[in-house]
C-alpha cells in the first residue's frame, strides 16, 4: 500500500494542507505584532499654541508679557491647571508647548485664558485648544 500512487498522493496532500493550517495562525500573529510596533513608533504631533498679540489699531506688539491660566472644572480628576507665561517676539507672536498637560487617550477641548499686559494696558482671551495641534488666538492688548 505505501507504494501505491493514489494513496500516496492522498497523504502528500493531507500533509501539506495540515502544514498550512499550522502557519496560517503563526504568518498572521507575526503580521499583528509588526503592525503594532510600527505605529507605536509613530510619533504623535505636538500640541502648541501661538499667541498673536496685537492693539487697539490692529498693530502687532512685541515685549508684551502674556500668561495662560487654565483651571480644571473637576479637581477631582483632573488636578492639572495650566500656568504658562512667556513674552511676545518681534512679530508679536508668543509660542506655548501644551504637550506635557494632555494624558494619552485624553479627548476633547481644554479651554485656556491667556491674559496680557503691556505698560499698564491690558487684554484677555479665550483660547481652545485642540490636542495634537497647531492651536492659535489672537489677543488684543487696550
Amino acid at each position: 500500500m505505501l507504494f501505491n500512487n493514489k494513496n500516496s498522493l492522498v497523504f502528500m496532500q493531507m500533509y501539506k494542507k495540515k502544514k498550512l493550517y499550522r502557519t496560517a495562525p503563526f504568518a498572521f500573529l507575526l503580521f499583528c505584532f509588526v503592525a503594532v510596533v510600527i505605529a507605536a513608533c509613530k510619533e504623535t504631533p505636538p500640541t502648541t499654541l501661538e499667541v498673536t498679540v496685537v492693539n487697539a489699531n490692529g498693530t502687532t506688539l512685541s515685549d508684551v508679557k502674556v500668561w495662560l491660566v487654565a483651571e480644571p472644572t473637576d479637581t477631582a480628576h483632573n488636578p492639572i491647571a495650566v500656568q504658562d507665561s512667556s513674552l511676545s517676539d518681534l512679530s508679536g507672536k508668543a509660542y506655548f508647548d501644551l504637550t506635557p498637560f494632555y494624558k494619552p487617550g485624553q479627548i476633547g477641548v481644554m479651554q485656556i485664558k491667556v491674559k496680557g499686559f503691556y505698560f499698564g494696558l491690558t487684554g484677555e482671551a479665550i483660547a481652545e485648544i485642540t490636542e495634537q495641534e497647531r492651536n492659535q488666538v489672537l489677543l488684543q492688548i487696550q
